[in-house]
């Protein structure tokens, strides 16, 4: 079968994983992390983002096959106001490599 357009686009043949494993322990989407971004990557939104809990909604692949988390931050003041929005409105959802986040308990407190 002929990929499609007739070209083999990285990435489109690895639909991305339902959940990876960061510092020993399995993150999927709907678990709590502690944001920190690498500071030579980080733009001003990342680093005001620094060492903030944040919610995986869901674990990106691109096509280069590079994994990111997409996250909101949990005291993020729109999402409050998206929660009790009947109309849908675009939410505050940042990238985030592996690397760069932290799993938190199902408290949401740091696992030792």
């Amino acid at each position: 079968m002929m990929p499609r357009g007739g070209w083999n686009f990285p990435g489109e043949d690895y639909p991305p994983p339902e959940s990876i494993t960061i510092a020993g322990k399995e993150v999927r989407a709907g678990d709590r992390v502690r944001l920190h971004p690498k500071k030579g990557r980080a733009d001003a939104f990342d680093l005001v983002l620094d060492g903030k809990t944040a919610r995986i909604e869901v674990i990106h692949q691109d096509f280069e096959n590079r994994l990111y988390l997409v996250v909101t931050a949990d005291d993020d003041p729109a999402m409050e106001q998206m929660q009790n929005d009947d109309r849908i409105l675009p939410g505050h959802h940042f990238f985030f490599f592996p690397e760069e986040v932290e799993p938190l308990g199902e408290d949401g407190d740091d696992e030792d």
